[in-house]
């Protein structure tokens, strides 16, 4: 196709020549003989007639929890039986991404059947998806006139939280699945904690006989162990954390980081496990198993960004519980409760039959306040939170977690505040 630079080019030659012809100005006229003689040139020895290039591209790692470099492999193949000699290789980058090592815009010579090879490094960008490309490879004849472009198609590059190797809350749901898991059941099953004791039958496991006191009675006694299930769970992150610019990206991440370690430890033990991202940028993925399911949710969370919903927490938790979970499975909410009104669709979900678990990441006091007015407006956004908190320890657990303690200390000492009920 032609450049813009051709087309300025014919552009001026045409007016030359009718101005030219409309003054009858013969040697006005002529001038328009150099500009065709280039374009005459350009087509001599000019590009070929056909040009084949063939791109690769390749995001390595395309997934990455933000501890690694990041590299692009590009080769630009040129497979017609002609020499190239001016190819523009130019990679599209977002603005935040510098690179370490390489050119993301370089210009070289394809002999034929050349291949060219071009790597790229930079360090790894903060959580969040990132568009890498496309690809765009130019070729041009000498004089700049004509032009052939190939495209790759943009890779994403996903900067994913890492989850935390941590100890589960001890989750007590009325809700259980008939798939083996950590939850006790309070029914007889395989498991590990035990349950009780009978008399010996043909056909039972010697490993479960219970000598001691089998020899007490004089008969042989085994032991019943109780059975241990795997629940349904739904993950909420609430990512409204509007009460202090300065100190809301560290509250904001400390949820997320949160939200992955959850899930990834849920899903270790066999649970099926669904994430809602509740707050200006909404997401949902539905409950399942499974590694693979893992990478669905934090592919989720790269992308999730604070703000303010538009919709009530209250509404969509309360929605989403009954379109996504079986009735009275496991609801694990993560919120600085800096929603008042969040509580409404806790003690809704709660009358139900639902299980409660609220984590909230507790806010850090600002160093300094810019003026007496935010002062003032800070502690009156901690004293609703305070109201709320007391709201929500009636109707279910909750647990509040500082900057600073490891989630594992935290999640260790929550305790389930109502008893399970086997239906």
């Amino acid at each position: 196709m032609f450049t813009r630079k051709a087309s300025l080019y014919f552009a001026l030659a045409a007016v030359v020549l009718i101005l030219g012809l409309l003054l009858q100005d013969w040697q006005l006229a002529s001038m328009v003989l150099p500009l065709a003689s280039m374009f005459f040139l350009a087509n001599f020895w000019g590009l070929p007639e056909t040009i084949e290039l063939e791109i690769s591209h390749l995001v390595v790692p395309a997934d990455s929890f933000g501890d690694e470099d990041i590299s692009i492999q590009i080769v630009i193949s040129n497979n017609t039986g002609y020499q190239l000699g001016n190819v523009e290789v130019d990679e599209l980058l977002p603005g935040d991404i510098k690179l370490k090592s390489g050119a993301s815009r370089v210009l070289t010579r394809l002999g034929a059947r050349e291949n060219f090879a071009l790597g790229l490094e930079f360090r790894s960008p903060i959580r969040g998806h990132y568009q890498i490309g496309p690809l765009v490879a130019r070729v041009q004849d000498p004089f700049g006139f004509y032009l052939v472009e190939e495209r790759s198609e943009a890779e994403i590059l996903s900067i994913m939280p890492r989850p935390e190797r941590i100890r589960g809350a001890q989750l007590r749901p009325r809700h259980l699945g008939p798939w083996p898991g950590t939850i006790p059941a309070r029914t007889l099953g395989p498991g590990t904690e035990f349950y009780s004791m009978r008399d010996y039958v043909a056909g039972d496991d010697p490993k479960r006989i219970n000598w001691k006191t089998s020899a007490k009675h004089a008969r042989l006694i085994v032991n019943e162990m109780e059975a241990e299930r795997v629940t349904d769970v739904m993950i909420v992150l609430d990512t409204d954390v509007s009460y202090c610019e300065a100190a809301e990206a560290e509250l904001f991440e400390r949820g997320v980081r949160a939200a992955a370690s959850m899930a990834s430890l849920l899903l270790r033990q066999g649970n099926r496990v669904g994430m809602v991202l509740q707050g200006e940028e909404r997401g949902a993925v539905s409950p399942r198993f499974g590694k693979r399911h893992e990478r669905n949710i934090l592919f989720l969370l790269a992308a999730a960004k604070p703000g303010r919903s538009l919709l009530s927490t209250s509404y969509v938790i309360t929605l989403l519980a009954r379109l996504m979970l079986p009735a009275k499975a496991q609801i694990l909410i993560i919120s600085p409760l800096l929603d008042t009104t969040i509580a409404d669709g806790i003690r809704q979900l709660s009358a139900t039959g639902y299980s409660i678990l609220v984590l909230s990441p507790l806010p850090m006091a600002p160093a300094r306040f810019n003026s007496e007015e935010e002062e003032i407006a800070y502690r009156m956004l901690m004293l609703g939170r305070s109201n709320t908190l007391l709201a929500l320890e009636k109707i279910c657990t909750v647990s509040q977690w500082p900057a600073g303690i490891p989630l594992s200390a935290i999640l260790s000492e929550v305790r389930p505040t109502r008893p399970i009920i086997r239906v």
